[in-house]
């Protein structure tokens, strides 16, 4: 109990329990409110992973092909030729029809692409399932036009509400012209064969200077060693030596 008289162990220890009371209520504090942030990480979902699953496919009869076929030859001298508009308005299934009223469809300003078509010189199946059909068409053009021919793919469905129907769901330009399509460039001339602009005779001037040049170095040369040889004859006679004398 002598401790508990001392004034500075009362003092610590005040300032021990209050430093004890306060971390404990800021803990208490923490756990009772918790975390209040939000945090920005992507939330999983846990859910099975959606699979493509390629639809069952259709065996096209005659009969089966011959149809399709109709609403895209009258879909090609209507609407992609851009005569009668307004008859091929019927013949676009939703998704050709998003985006446009039946007032800008009949102006021509519409999302299938034209083409200058007068026939069709050559199509075949792309690919076929049940109520959904896309074909290969080559679209021959006019006379009077600078495209001889394009290709076109052209997918036709049938939907709930016209079971007994084809309807363009899509008409798509396939591969890129060239100039067998297009009648003004494949009706040009050939290219002349290049020709040089400088004649060959013109080469033997550098080859006529660099012979000179070479012999004249050898000249200059044969030149130089005669003189070297007659100074050093010369120098031996002033110094009284001949060929027989001896130095010794």
């Amino acid at each position: 109990m002598s401790r508990l008289h001392s004034h500075r162990f009362r003092r610590r220890l005040f300032w021990t329990v209050s430093s004890l009371t306060l971390v404990a209520t800021l803990v208490v504090a923490a756990i009772l409110i918790g975390n209040t942030g939000h945090s920005t990480a992507t939330k999983i979902i846990d859910k099975p992973a959606q699979v493509y699953h390629e639809p069952k496919g259709m065996t096209l009869t005659a009969s089966d092909r011959r149809e399709p076929f109709e609403t895209a030859s009258r879909f090609i001298r209507t609407a992609v030729a851009r005569k009668h508009l307004d008859s091929a308005w019927d013949m676009l299934g939703p998704e050709m029809k998003a985006g446009q009223t039946r007032k800008s469809w009949d102006t021509g300003n519409n999302n299938v692409i034209p083409f200058p078509a007068v026939g069709i010189a050559n199509w075949g199946i792309f690919y076929s399932y049940v109520n959904d059909v896309a074909l290969d068409l080559s679209v021959v053009g006019a006379r009077n036009s600078d495209w001889a021919g394009k290709t076109f793919t052209i997918e036709l469905k049938r939907y709930p509400s016209h079971t007994n129907s084809w309807l363009v769901a899509a008409w798509v330009p396939k591969g890129v012209g060239g100039s067998g399509q297009i009648r003004s460039v494949a009706s040009q001339p050939a290219p002349p064969p290049v020709k040089a602009e400088v004649s060959a005779k013109w080469l033997f001037i550098p080859l006529a200077f660099l012979t000179l040049l070479l012999l004249g170095l050898a000249t200059w040369g044969a030149r130089s060693l005669v003189k070297q040889r007659r100074a050093a004859k010369k120098y031996e006679e002033l110094l009284g030596y001949s060929s027989s004398s001896n130095p010794s």
